[in-house]
C-alpha cells in the first residue's frame, strides 16, 4: 500500500508495534503505524493506523465494506456501560472518502475516540483509530487525515 501522512507535530511515531499490540496469527491486521502524545505532554498513545489485508468482493460497495467494518466495531462496544455511540457519519476528501464513527465514555481513556475506516480500491481497509482527552482535540485528529495520500492504485 502506498501511503503518505504528515502527523500532527505534537505527535511521535513508535516502530515497535509487535510489542504493544501483539501479533496477529491470521497475518491479516498490520499496524502500520502508531503515534502517541509527545513525552512532555504525557506520553499516551493517540492514533493507530491498522492495514487489514482481508480483499473483498469486487461486487460489494466501497461503502458497504465501510460499514461492515464499522458494524463489527459498533458491536465490541454494545453492552458497555456508560458508553455513546453516534451514527457513522461519511465524510468526502478529494481524493478519497471516509467512513467516521464516534466513541465516548466518562469511564473510558481516552473519554472521546474515534474510528475511521478507508476502503482502498484493492477492497482493503485502512482502519484509524483516535484517541483525545476532548472532543476538540479528536476532531483536530481526525482532521488531519486530509493531508493523508494515496498512491494511484489505491484511488
Amino acid at each position: 500500500m502506498g501511503l503518505t501522512y504528515e502527523f500532527p507535530e505534537k505527535f511521535s511515531p513508535t516502530a515497535d508495534n509487535k510489542q504493544l499490540f501483539g501479533d496477529d496469527k491470521t497475518g491479516r491486521e498490520r499496524v502500520i503505524l502508531s503515534l502517541w502524545d509527545m513525552p512532555e505532554r504525557g506520553g499516551a498513545l493517540r492514533m493507530v493506523l491498522l492495514y487489514d489485508a482481508k480483499q473483498r468482493g469486487s461486487d460489494t460497495t466501497r461503502d458497504t465494506i465501510s460499514l461492515a467494518y464499522l458494524g463489527e466495531v459498533r458491536r465490541n462496544w454494545l453492552g458497555v456501560k456508560g458508553i455513546q455511540m453516534d451514527a457513522p457519519t461519511k465524510v468526502s476528501q478529494p481524493s478519497y472518502d471516509y467512513w467516521r464513527l464516534d466513541i465516548s465514555g466518562p469511564d473510558q481513556v481516552p473519554r472521546y475516540s474515534s474510528v475511521t475506516v478507508i476502503t482502498l480500491g484493492d477492497r482493503r481497509v485502512l482502519a484509524i483509530k483516535a484517541g483525545a482527552p476532548t472532543q476538540r482535540e479528536l476532531d483536530s485528529e481526525v482532521a488531519s487525515l486530509a493531508r493523508m495520500r494515496f498512491d494511484k492504485s489505491q484511488k
